[in-house]
């Protein structure tokens, strides 16, 4: 092909791109939007993201499903996500495990948060309740603490996934308090939840979400929560800052998240009906009775709030000599 062909040929194919992208905005979304969910079904994400998706399908008109793909810490999943076409139709709900506090647990994270994905919007933070089995002879952290050191390396506690904020904030209890503790990884909240409720597991921190009815029904014991304040579905519950140890605070959030050039028409559609979902009474009643508060932003909001949330994280892994694996 001649050399001025080849360059009409490149230029008519870069228009018809250039024009392409508009219209695909225009007629989104035009089929099933799937949202995938990079932790086992049953655990605080799922739950939050089965809450978007039923609520965002009749606002698109079209059906909206949620697909689970669990494994290291979410990194299996949200890697799925950054690779996917930039279209609208592959999105992700994930948390900070996978998008800023587990980076700083891992040697080799396939994807770049910043570079690879285009936040749509934040969506809730969630409160972390430090719970027991009922069998430890514990009422308090401070009990916690004393039983560890008298019997160091003994206790197990659930980790619901290696390079999940819950991992972090366990290893930062450890260390604050001067105890030797056997963690023991899962795939995810629901699965440590299981071992936990079956007693196999002495103590976890895990997502209020996750086991608030098995609080209530006294299968579990909450002891304290790694919130600044109290959570009101739990306010006899102290604060790990108020049990004495100073500075446990951690909020896992989650956002919704798209590939990297998924174009901004798209991105402002989504954000605009996320957003209405988010502020509604229904998802605020919702999300409150399952101990999570809603959350919005814009996707600019929300791309500066990661942003300091993975520079956080990495600050505080270094300080409590935490080396990524």
């Amino acid at each position: 092909m001649p050399i001025a062909a080849r360059y009409h040929a490149r230029l008519a194919a870069v228009l018809m791109a250039a024009i392409a992208a508009p219209l695909a905005a225009q007629s989104y979304p035009s089929k099933v939007i799937k949202i995938i969910m990079p932790f086992p079904i049953g655990g605080t994400n799922d739950i939050i993201a089965r809450a978007v998706g039923d609520r965002l399908a009749p606002l698109l008109k079209q059906p909206v499903v949620i697909e689970n793909r669990g494994g290291a810490g979410g990194l299996i999943g949200t890697d799925a996500v950054a690779k996917a076409p930039p279209d609208g139709y592959t999105l992700l709900v994930s948390n900070t495990s996978s998008l800023a506090a587990g980076l700083a647990l891992r040697a080799k994270v396939p994807y770049d948060v910043l570079r690879d994905l285009t936040p749509v919007s934040l969506l809730a933070d969630i409160t972390i309740v430090l719970a027991l089995h009922p069998s430890v002879p514990a009422k308090s952290p401070r009990e916690l603490i004393a039983l560890a050191k008298s019997r160091p390396g003994t206790l197990n506690a659930a980790v619901p996934g290696l390079g999940t904020l819950q991992h972090l904030l366990t290893e930062m209890f450890r260390l604050r308090a001067g105890v030797s503790l056997a963690l023991v990884p899962y795939k995810g909240g629901a699965p440590a939840l299981v071992e936990l409720l079956a007693g196999q597991d002495d103590m976890a921190f895990i997502n209020l979400p996750t086991l608030l009815e098995f609080i209530k029904a006294g299968r579990l014991r909450a002891i304290a929560v790694a919130d600044a304040h109290r959570s009101e579905v739990l306010p006899d519950v102290p604060t790990l800052n108020e049990a004495g140890l100073p500075g446990l605070i951690a909020s896992p959030w989650s956002a919704m998240m798209a590939p990297a050039a998924t174009p901004s028409e798209i991105i402002a559609r989504l954000n605009t009906e996320v957003v209405r979902i988010m502020r509604s009474a229904d998802m605020k009643k919702y999300l409150a009775s399952q101990g999570a508060n809603p959350l919005w932003s814009t996707p600019e909001e929300a791309r500066a709030f990661i942003r300091d949330e993975i520079a956080k994280w990495a600050k505080v892994a270094r300080e409590a000599g935490i080396k990524p694996e």
